[in-house]
């Protein structure tokens, strides 16, 4: 069993950019210890168990900008994150799982699939999930919520799909480059992987997010229209009187062209509610946001608090003012993590 560490720094845009590595391997007999010592170094963000008898659990890992990028070697583990789990240590980025080789199961606990390798597996760490490797070799890329929401928005529909090898390829490559080239990469370079991986993770989400469109509908002046719409709400989302007809008008489309625009994500009224939840939530997730729940409910367009407390319990599993204490302890603990814990959690934790 081994761990190290590296560093190579730049200055970039007048600030210092630190990379780092870091290395772990344990595997049976050789390290009798050597499942004790990989629980402890996911201790802070995973459930992790033994499939069988035997395992082994080897990988490099490489901090970036806003992200992680993990080159694994795995047999015989299960990770998970249950509810608990997700409410407790506060994680809030994205995971991308591409399988090179060997086996891996994965998706939301209960309904778990199959990854062929060349697939991409993607998770939301807010939202429980699950996954088992044998003799896996994995490329996992763990991104900062900031880094996807913006090329694409509504991340959390994705939690647990499997994007194929045929409308993937180009972001497997970006993975795999980024894995292989690890510390060696330009810190100028680097700063710019993140929203990179992003575009291109939006561009092969593109077919998913609009199926259910009617054949015959351009998809660019689709994007096109979706584009104005998410504009015209974004501008307008904290009035409470704001609908699909006002929206409709607004961009100057009929209101049956702006519903076939939202239907792959359950129609306008869902997109005006996910879109104020995702506000909201950006506000609570601010050090410096000091506005009580029910100011903050009403800045995002709902009508009433318990209405926001409702849906926000709904979509995140807990209500707002929960939301917001979890995450001041998490920020409180950062330090002690860095310290008590392993140097992986601390980075995983500066990705929120």
């Amino acid at each position: 069993m081994n761990k190290e560490s590296a560093r190579a720094s730049n200055i970039i845009a007048g600030r210092t950019v630190t990379l780092q590595s870091f290395t772990f391997a344990a595997q049976e007999p050789d390290a009798p210890d050597g499942f004790g010592a990989y629980h402890d170094l996911y201790a802070h963000g995973s459930n992790v168990a033994l499939a069988g008898e035997r395992f082994y659990a080897r990988f490099r890992a490489h901090r970036f900008p806003r992200m992680v990028v993990f080159d694994r070697f795995l047999h015989g583990l299960v990770h998970s994150r249950d509810a608990t789990r997700v409410r407790r240590d506060g994680f809030d980025h994205v995971n991308l799982h591409l399988l090179l080789a060997g086996t891996l199961w994965g998706g939301v606990p209960g309904d778990e699939g199959r990854v062929a390798p060349g697939e991409i597996l993607l998770f939301d760490t807010t939202r429980p999930q699950s996954s088992r490797a044998e003799h896996a070799h994995v490329v996992t890329i763990a991104l900062a919520r900031d880094q996807v929401e913006g090329p694409l928005r509504a991340f959390r529909a994705f939690h647990g799909a499997v994007l194929p090898e045929a409308s993937a390829g180009l972001l497997a490559d970006l993975m795999v480059s980024l894995a292989r080239r690890g510390a060696a990469v330009d810190p100028q370079a680097a700063a710019g992987a993140g929203r990179a991986l992003a575009m291109l993770l939006a561009g092969a989400l593109g077919d998913r997010s609009v199926a259910g469109l009617d054949a015959d509908m351009d998809e660019q002046s689709m994007r096109l229209r979706r584009e104005r719409a998410e504009a015209f709400i974004a501008a307008r989302l904290s009035d409470p009187a704001l609908d699909a007809e006002t929206i409709a008008r607004g961009i100057g489309v009929s209101r049956s062209i702006l519903y076939r625009s939202f239907s792959g994500e359950g129609g306008v009224g869902n997109v005006l509610r996910l879109r104020r939840l995702e506000s909201l939530r950006a506000c609570l997730r601010r050090p410096t946001e000091t506005r009580s729940i029910a100011a903050l409910a009403f800045a995002c367009g709902f009508g009433s608090e318990s209405h926001c407390n409702r849906a926000f319990h709904a979509a995140f599993g807990q209500p707002p003012g929960q939301f917001r204490a979890d995450l001041q302890r998490a920020r409180a603990s950062r330090a002690r993590i860095a310290e008590d814990r392993s140097q992986l959690a601390a980075w995983l934790c500066e990705l929120y």
